[in-house]
């Protein structure tokens, strides 16, 4: 961190983390005399590619580590407020609760998470937060009465109806809304600038470079480009983009008001879930280890400190980086899992036409902590990325803690799990071929998964 407060900060990304970030550095009167720069590649916001836009995120304090589970139920405080100016007026937030299954001998995680939330449900002693509404289910009776529908997979399980789930899209609109209102003329909001590169100056970042190769300084960079972070600085065993589907399918009316207060339902054991519907749209999807999408990115690139002259082994000139690929079709085994979803949850719409999918890219970690953290080699530079997948339900919080990050003064326990990891802190969580998918205890189904090799499957 700088000696002095910087007076030009350089945001890349204007998804969840960016924007958090600028909002509680616009409501800071020590940042009064500080311009504030958003970059970000979409020539629209809110991006349509980002993994924080999307008809609907699950929002929850379902989590085997409590320390997630008590910023989640922070969060959720602010989810709650429904007035217009809130984070969850005009229709952003519902509530309608969270089931999550599992069949036998896969359920650690569900268990964790079950006596995480039913102990913090104790000691947080909030009026909203009713503990009878949290119960284990042990069978599938209690799991079809809990959820509403009638042949959810898994054998047991727990719900949560203090849990909800947020307009995704909408809530970054409303960021934006607010940002440019209390931000004025500090902030400046970029659509449609495509960073090439990061710049330094021995080992100082002083900011971007754009494709056009028009150059912006700043005093303080903070990289929140999600899955797109990799690619920009050699984030290499700590980050990792995977893609992740999804599917949307019409429904009518009369389903849209069947459907809408039932909770969400997820199945550990396969990663499959279901969220209620809106605009007679339902979405399916999957919460797996993902594909990659693996493309060669000049090393210099990645690691600017080796430009100074530095002879580079013709072999060592390029890294594969898996970087998210946008526009195009779920594979084949993807259409067909999220078919077999609907085939258990709701077998008489299982054979509708998909209106639309989408790859969805996270930015995954080893363990799924986030890297919120000063980069350990270039000053100026700060990292806000590594959502993991579970970065959005923290939205109206998530900025505060980043600027705590900034400025050293973030509590210790998330500190410590937001740090930058060594190598030797990575190595435990490595698959025998390195760092190829997240392992949190969450996720599901197939493992190594290519992009280009699931595609070609189906041409």
């Amino acid at each position: 961190m700088p000696d002095t407060i910087p007076q030009h900060i350089l945001i890349i990304g204007a998804g969840e983390f960016g924007l958090a970030t600028a909002l509680s550095l616009v409501s800071k009167p020590a940042y009064n005399s500080t311009s504030i720069t958003i970059l970000d590649s979409s020539a629209t916001l809110p991006n349509p590619s980002g993994s924080s836009v999307d008809a609907n995120r699950i929002v929850r304090a379902d989590y085997a580590y409590k320390h997630y589970a008590r910023l989640a139920l922070e969060a959720q405080e602010h989810w709650r407020d429904q007035s217009p100016e809130g984070w969850g007026g005009e229709g952003r937030y519902h509530e309608p609760g969270f089931v999550l299954t599992a069949d036998a001998h896969r359920d650690e995680y569900l268990k964790s998470s079950l006596e995480s939330v039913r102990s913090l449900a104790q000691e947080c002693n909030q009026s909203w937060l009713d503990p009878a509404k949290v119960y284990a289910l042990t069978s599938r009776d209690e799991i079809r009465k809990a959820s509403g529908y009638q042949d959810v997979s898994g054998d047991h399980g727990y719900a949560n109806f203090n849990s909800g789930w947020a307009n995704a899209e909408a809530c970054v609109a409303y960021a934006l809304k607010r940002l440019r209102k209390e931000g004025g003329d500090r902030v400046t909001i970029r659509s449609g600038t495509k960073v090439a590169r990061l710049l330094f100056s021995s080992d100082q970042c002083t900011g971007a470079e754009l494709a056009d190769e028009e150059q912006i300084k700043a005093d303080l960079t903070i990289l929140a480009a999600g899955a797109w972070s990799p690619s920009l600085i050699d984030l290499q065993g700590r980050c990792l983009a995977t893609g992740q589907t999804l599917a949307f399918i019409d429904i009518t009316d009369e389903e849209q008001a069947s459907m809408r207060d039932r909770p969400t339902v997820m199945n550990m054991s396969n990663g499959m879930f279901i969220i209620p519907p809106r605009e007679n749209l339902l979405k399916i999807a999957r919460h797996g280890y993902g594909y990659r999408n693996l493309v060669k990115i000049p090393k210099r690139n990645l690691q600017p400190g080796l430009a100074n002259g530095e002879i580079i082994p013709e072999r060592y000139e390029y890294r594969d980086v898996s970087v998210p690929r946008v526009g195009v079709s779920i594979p084949q085994e993807a259409q067909d899992a999220l078919r077999d979803a609907l085939k258990e949850l709701v077998p008489h719409m299982a054979d509708r036409p998909y209106v639309r999918t989408r790859i969805c890219w996270y930015c995954d970690t080893p363990s799924g902590d986030f890297l919120i953290t000063h980069h350990p080699q270039y000053k100026s530079l700060f990292l806000a990325t590594g959502g993991s997948g579970n970065g959005f339900k923290f939205f109206p919080v998530i900025g505060d803690r980043i600027v705590d990050a900034i400025e050293n003064k973030l509590e210790p326990k998330l500190a410590h799990e937001w740090r930058w990891r060594s190598d030797e802190d990575l190595q435990p969580l490595y698959q025998p071929e390195g760092f190829t998918a997240c392992e949190d205890g969450s996720r599901a189904g197939r493992k190594g998964m290519l992009l280009d090799e699931e595609m070609a499957k189906q041409s």
